[in-house]
């Protein structure tokens, strides 16, 4: 009996030196120029499909793609021998796919399930079938037997081969005939014992600083892409957000409250969408005149020189995005079809009013002046799941 104390001490070192190592994987942000003009309406059309929540076959909607060309882009090697595909990073979505642009090619690990699989993204859908499959993000996080799918049809993703899904796991229900639940990569990368958690770190730099790149961290946060505390937030249990990694938040202008809500935080999106009513309060508050061609707030010089923080107040943290933060990087005015010399503001209308449980988007335009971090927990049904965020050197950056 004296002994068993020493026993479990040596048992928790041994446990401890076993742990996975934290495992990074490098993102590169891709612009289609010609293309940026549509990031509104994409971004509107992706949360009209986000926030009716994709039940798969026979209950897609019908879609008005708009590629909006601005995506975080992962090469991910598939089968064995491999082959190389360019995914589209997602935590809106869960399934991973390929087909869109370069075909499938099987190998010596590829298993069909012949099982049909189709997801709709609001900008976009595809229709296919499912296999089983070697999955490498890097040489340490392979996925050995992983689901993915196969496109037979896609519609919205000229450019890329397919989409990497990060999101929670729930979100698969329903997408693949006679699967209730599809495990993610993730999952998978966890339960073979490549990372010690079901977690995703994820750093990415506003477009005028290091060409807009990024970075995911596997099992664990990246403490190098963050400075000070990193807080978190438990998912919120409004319906249709607590299926995502969704939050409620307080947006405050200045001294004023906008309005409260509970939404989603997606790198699929680009821009940060608020709910109309919340939008229309911050459209007055900045002063901003929406201009109908571009579809983003316009601010001239003035203007934004009085333009005051927009701080989102999470679980008593607070995330303040500065003037510079609220704008678009003024390299893109002309590509979206706007003036050079104006300032355009990243907060747009979601399009449909607060109270429906899908108030808000923190997209891109947020996640690149915050590290994020997204906690799966133990439960494929989101209940345990949270989300975290940290300043970055990039909080206060003036690249826009």
């Amino acid at each position: 009996m004296v002994a068993r104390p020493f026993v479990l001490v040596a048992l928790f070192f041994t446990l401890v030196a076993a742990a996975p190592p934290l495992r990074t994987l490098p993102l590169t942000k891709r612009i289609d120029h010609s293309k940026v003009k549509n990031i509104v309406k994409s971004d509107q059309a992706r949360a009209k499909g986000l926030k009716n929540v994709n039940k798969g076959d026979g209950e897609r909607e019908p879609v008005n793609a708009f590629a909006n060309g601005i995506a975080y882009v992962v090469n991910v090697a598939v089968g064995s021998p491999a082959a190389t595909y360019s995914l589209i990073v997602d935590t809106g979505s869960s399934n991973t796919w390929i087909g869109a642009d370069k075909s499938y090619q099987a190998s010596n690990t590829s298993f069909p399930l012949d099982e049909f699989v189709s997801v709709s993204y609001g900008s976009g859908f595809f229709e296919g079938t499912a296999y089983a499959d070697q999955v490498a993000l890097s040489s340490d996080l392979v996925a050995d037997y992983q689901i993915i799918a196969v496109a037979d049809f896609s519609f919205g993703f000229e450019g890329y081969d397919g989409i990497l899904g990060l999101g929670p796991t729930i979100l698969t229900n329903g997408t693949v005939s006679d699967f209730e639940l599809v495990d993610t990569v993730v999952d998978t990368l966890y339960y073979d014992g490549r990372i010690k958690a079901r977690v995703l770190g994820a750093a990415f730099a506003p477009l005028n600083a290091n060409g807009g790149v990024g970075s995911l961290a596997f099992g664990a946060p990246d403490p190098s892409h963050y400075t000070g505390l990193l807080s978190y937030t438990n998912v919120t249990k409004a319906y249709p957000s607590s299926l995502y990694f969704g939050i409620d938040v307080r947006f405050d202008y200045g001294p004023r409250t906008l309005g409260y809500g509970s939404g989603i935080v997606d790198i699929g999106t680009t821009l940060i969408l608020l709910a109309s009513d919340i939008f229309e309060f911050y459209a007055n508050s900045t002063g901003g005149v929406y201009d109908y061609y571009v579809g983003l707030l316009r601010l001239d010089e003035e203007q934004y020189n009085k333009l005051q923080p927009l701080n989102l107040r999470i679980n008593g943290a607070t995330y303040e995005l500065t003037a510079n933060a609220q704008i678009l990087p003024r390299t893109l005015n002309v590509d979206v079809g706007g003036d050079p010399d104006a300032y355009y503001l990243i907060i747009a209308d979601l399009g449909y009013p607060s109270g429906f449980g899908f108030d808000f988007i923190l997209g891109q335009s947020f996640l690149e002046r915050f590290y994020s971090v997204y906690d799966s927990g133990q439960n494929y049904d989101n209940t345990d799941s949270r989300v975290g965020f940290a300043q970055t050197k990039y909080s206060f950056s003036e690249v826009n």
